[in-house]
């Protein structure tokens, strides 16, 4: 049912460096301005390829106030960012020119922090990005460009239920701790034994929850009755617009979300428009001007 990856939310204290840093240090397209569903003062910004094609996604909440996180017992860290066969030259010297941080730097590979401390690590993969995919606005040539997420580290207070969750309500494959969804193997979610027993508590730079890929809405029905067959709790089941969505907290605490590929971001925007506006699904139209107001007032 899981065909991959969909979408990473993260959280971040400044919009503007962050559009900056993802947009015009690494080439993601800005698909999406809109706002957190959830709590309607917040931005939400998605970043992507040139079609916003699930997979490629990594969303943004704007919380200007937000506090340092705390990474203790459970809790998500470390997107895998897939980069064509050889690029690793070309990226090394963008970002040192550019003055990120790196983790760590080797011919294997290369790990560095955006602007909100949030890891990042890019992987070479024998591929390049299709040309209708490409972003367009940027420097980086399409033969270099990012392709799109590869793999997610988790860090789990239970690592054997967590385990069991992946493997018997998303699906997936487990084998040494590595979860990967069967029509796209060459993704993983690597689950580690955490060894605090402190609560984890979001912060600026956390990533808020991951996002799995179903072409349908019917399979959100199936993952549900799944879920609740193995005792998960299912937190909503709720129509985001852009897709539908179904949340879950795995047993150890962490939210998972499944979203469906349709209708994607040109659902309120033409594909040569995406993110050039305040967009917001129809039916948060009605409030579009208290959430406009909010939103720019806070920014003044």
């Amino acid at each position: 049912m899981i065909t991959g990856f969909h979408h990473l939310t993260a959280i971040t204290k400044d919009a503007e460096r962050n559009k900056a840093f993802y947009t015009e240090i690494l080439g993601f397209r800005l698909v999406k301005q809109t706002v957190n569903q959830d709590n309607l003062t917040d931005p939400h910004l998605f970043y992507g390829d040139y079609k916003g094609t699930p997979g490629t996604i990594l969303t943004f909440f704007e919380l200007p106030r937000v506090g340092q996180r705390h990474e203790e017992g459970s809790f998500i860290h470390e997107v895998l960012l897939k980069i064509p066969q050889g690029s690793l030259p070309f990226w090394e010297k963008r970002l040192t020119a550019n003055a990120v941080r790196f983790i760590e730097n080797d011919a294997a590979g290369c790990t560095f922090l955006d602007p909100d401390d949030m890891e990042i690590s890019f992987v070479e993969v024998p591929e390049t990005i299709a040309a209708d995919q490409a972003t367009r606005h940027s420097d980086v040539p399409a033969a270099y460009q990012i392709i799109g997420i590869q793999g997610i580290h988790f860090t789990v207070s239970d690592l054997q239920k967590t385990g069991a969750f992946f493997r018997d309500v998303l699906g997936m494959p487990l084998t040494n701790h590595i979860a990967h969804p069967i029509p796209a193997p060459e993704e993983e979610n690597r689950l580690t034994q955490s060894s605090s027993r402190k609560p984890s508590r979001l912060g600026r730079g956390a990533i808020d929850h991951i996002a799995y890929s179903v072409p349908e809405r019917k399979s959100l029905d199936l993952i549900l009755d799944k879920a609740k067959d193995n005792n998960i709790t299912g937190e909503k089941l709720i129509n985001r617009g852009y897709f539908q969505s179904l949340y879950l907290r795995e047993p150890s605490g962490l939210r998972v979300e499944i979203a469906t590929e349709q209708p994607g971001f040109t659902l309120d925007e033409p594909l040569e428009k995406l993110g050039e506006t305040f967009a917001l699904p129809d039916f948060l139209e009605p409030k579009r001007k208290a959430i406009e107001s909010t939103i720019l007032n806070r920014k003044k």
